[in-house]
């Protein structure tokens, strides 16, 4: 892959690895959200590997979702891939939150929840799981992402301010405009270009 010399070092990429540095140690403490953008094969994914990677250093833990172009047609596949892992924490969080998100997991039966429930149920799945540790939740190729996940996890970056929940994502130039209300949570939130 350009731009890598050996594994897990990025080579011409100071400025931009301080950057999502320095947003993920805020955001591991306060919460937040940031969107990079950039055009394709310039390294989007490698940078967010780093960035998930020092998460993990800081001791945050990390989920992870990719947009898969095959599955954007397909209702909530982003968010099912996200909070997969966390069925400890499903199990935990109040009963409506749990039939919410269970609805829109395709597990649970019951009439759709509407973007705001849905949002409000995923933030208390998220801040439950990040009770023991920070959380940083980082999505590659938002522009491939399913628009009711897109739809949700951008609602949701506007929400993450002091949670000591971090979301990360990566969208391609000119895609994801769905998404691109994460770039208004403060100035965490501010798009970063390459």
């Amino acid at each position: 892959m350009q731009g890598w010399v050996s594994p897990g070092r990025l080579v011409g990429r100071t400025r931009e690895l301080g950057l999502l540095y320095g947003f993920v140690e805020s955001a591991v403490a306060e919460g937040g959200a940031r969107l990079v953008v950039g055009e394709a094969g310039v390294g989007k994914t490698a940078l967010l590997g780093a960035a998930a990677a020092h998460a993990a250093e800081l001791g945050a833990r990390v989920l992870r979702a990719s947009g898969v172009e095959f599955e954007a047609e397909v209702s909530f596949a982003g968010l099912n891939q996200l909070i997969a892992p966390l069925s400890a924490e499903v199990a935990v969080i109040p009963p409506d939150s749990r039939r919410a998100v269970g609805v829109a997991m395709g597990v649970q039966e019951g009439p759709a929840p509407d973007q705001l429930a849905l949002t409000n149920a995923l933030l208390t799945l998220l801040s439950a799981a990040a009770t023991e540790s920070p959380l940083l939740v980082v999505v590659d190729d938002l522009q491939w992402l399913d628009r009711a996940s897109a739809t949700l996890f951008g609602i949701l970056a506007r929400r993450l301010d002091g949670t000591g929940v971090g979301f990360l994502g990566v969208v391609r130039a000119g895609g994801g405009q769905h998404i691109r209300g994460c770039r208004a949570s403060g100035d965490r939130g501010r798009t970063a270009r390459r």
